[in-house]
């Protein structure tokens, strides 16, 4: 047992001087390394290598007890200083679902990294940001957690242990073992963590007062009662503290899932990529002109005249910004689709829709509010009876078959805040280019977004619209060789320092 205590320490801390020339026979200066190493503290002195060590190191007994004690010591050491603070109990809670069983070894290690991560932002964020927006507040640590992640998941005994356990997107899978968290996350849960870290923490003082000297052996006991009060605190705390705790572990598990979209998107429902082309207007006006949709008119009369110029406004997207020759920008001549515009601000909690198709990014520049996507579901004129959905969304919206071909939707929550800027008015009518006379006649209340406003997070799984895939006659249902409903982004167009920036 001693020789598997000596390899867990000296994991965390090299062993001392007085230990390695007593030839191991020095049990004062083993109580000293034991006491040093269970008061270390996340949030100053762990390095990242230490953080990520859940997997990998829990073959080794001991070391992923002692990694337990060292972080729920920190954490009640924190809240010690001011038992008032919400965010340091917030810190302990974080600890605490990263030891629950529904886990397990693999899980837990993984997890771990993210719920470290996440517990240094309530000690390194002011507590008015914090209380804003807990989510918001925690974001720039969020992705560095992500990023230990990707680093963690790429380390051979990790791949090994994914490949074992028939693990094909570790992110999803991960997603999932957070929801299982969030079901479990109750006081029994808690406080049975709690006390099973209790059991380790004080067979540990037991070694120092033994082995140690009066005054370690002292100062430990005292650090075991303190530990023990904050246990005693704990329930009296929980019905203010889950609440946030929950968002938060909702807002992490759809992050994974997002990252796990984006990462594994080609490796799922695998189907022929050569049965789906991007068509041209002049294959557009083909189709038109064979099978006659009732969406598109055949008529050089614009009911919705695009918007002639665009005044920016300080604060909101601009819809013609100045680019160079060839410049690619999401929102150039964005102005162009509106008949008008005005600037507006969503507010937090409502919900945004876009419809997309498989290859479709999420994160895009058009959308509608809910209601203008409940109102495609009936006619709100007679020459709309005879139109499926479909045909209505490309009508009122004017959207050629060549920039989107549809059958599936996102939504976007607007997350608690200021709320978010937006432009909002009817849609343009629209003529196929370079085909005078072929018209989409526009007016549905649209909605035009910078990209980089958007917060994956936020944004919705993806569901079928139920509409299919095909436009017109003949065309196949099988889309692209992508999976169905599964989140696309375009990773230029994230926010600033947001992870998945970073090239896949």
């Amino acid at each position: 047992m001693w020789e598997e205590l000596e390899n867990a320490l000296a994991w965390f801390k090299s062993a001392p001087s007085d230990w390695v020339k007593s030839g191991k026979q020095n049990l004062a200066a083993a109580a000293e390394w034991i006491w040093t190493v269970i008061q270390g503290d996340f949030a100053d002195e762990q390095t990242t290598a230490q953080v990520a060590t859940g997997t990998v190191i829990s073959m080794i007994p001991f070391v992923d007890q002692i990694c337990d004690v060292r972080d729920v010591v920190a954490n009640c050491r924190k809240i010690n200083q001011d038992t008032s603070n919400k965010w340091a109990w917030i810190g302990l809670i974080l600890t605490l679902i990263g030891l629950f069983p529904v886990l397990g070894s693999l899980a837990k290690g993984c997890c771990k990294i993210l719920f470290a991560y996440g517990r240094k932002s309530v000690f390194r964020v002011g507590k008015a940001a914090l209380d804003s927006n807990f989510w918001k507040a925690s974001k720039p640590f969020v992705e560095a957690g992500i990023q230990t992640l990707n680093r963690h998941l790429k380390t051979p005994a990790v791949r090994r242990a994914l490949k074992v356990a028939k693990i094909a997107n570790p992110y999803k899978w991960l997603a999932g073992k957070v929801r299982q968290v969030i079901g479990k996350l109750n006081a029994q849960e808690l406080t049975a963590a709690f006390d099973k870290v209790l059991v380790a923490f004080r067979y540990f003082v037991d070694l120092i007062k033994r082995w140690g000297t009066d005054a370690m052996g002292s100062r430990a006991g005292q650090l075991l009662s303190s530990v023990q009060r904050i246990r005693q605190m704990l329930n009296s705390k929980l019905d203010e503290l889950l609440g946030p705790v929950i968002d938060w572990l909702n807002r992490l598990a759809r992050r994974l899932e997002i990252e796990g979209d984006l990462a594994y998107r080609v490796h799922v429902d695998s189907v022929n990529p050569h049965k789906y082309q991007w068509i041209t207007p002049k294959d557009e006006a083909k189709l038109i002109d064979d099978h006659k949709p009732k969406w598109v008119d055949k008529t050089d009369h614009l009911p919705y005249q695009p918007l002639s110029y665009f005044r920016p406004i300080s604060g909101w997207p601009n819809l013609n910004p100045k680019l160079k020759p060839d410049e690619k920008h999401p929102l150039k001549d964005a102005y162009l689709t509106f008949h008008r515009a005005r600037n507006v601000t969503v507010k937090p909690g409502d919900v945004l829709y876009r419809v997309v198709d498989p290859a479709s990014k999420d994160n895009s520049i058009c959308w509608m509010r809910k209601e203008e996507f409940d109102k495609l579901s009936r006619a709100v004129n007679p020459s709309d009876e005879k139109l499926t959905l479909r045909d209505r969304w490309r009508r009122r919206f004017a959207v050629w078959r060549q920039w989107n071909r549809n059958g599936e939707y996102v939504t976007y929550t607007v997350p608690p805040g200021p709320g978010l800027n937006v432009w909002e008015g009817p849609a343009a009518s629209q003529v196929l280019e370079g085909h005078s006379g072929y018209v989409l006649e526009g007016g549905g209340i649209q909605i035009v977004v910078d990209p980089k406003q958007l917060h994956p997070e936020y944004l919705s799984e993806r569901k079928a619209t139920n509409w299919g895939y095909v436009d017109f006659p003949g065309e196949s249902d099988e889309f692209l060789g992508l999976p169905k409903l599964t989140n696309n982004l375009n990773l230029k167009s994230l926010p600033d320092n947001h992870s998945l920036r970073e090239e896949k």
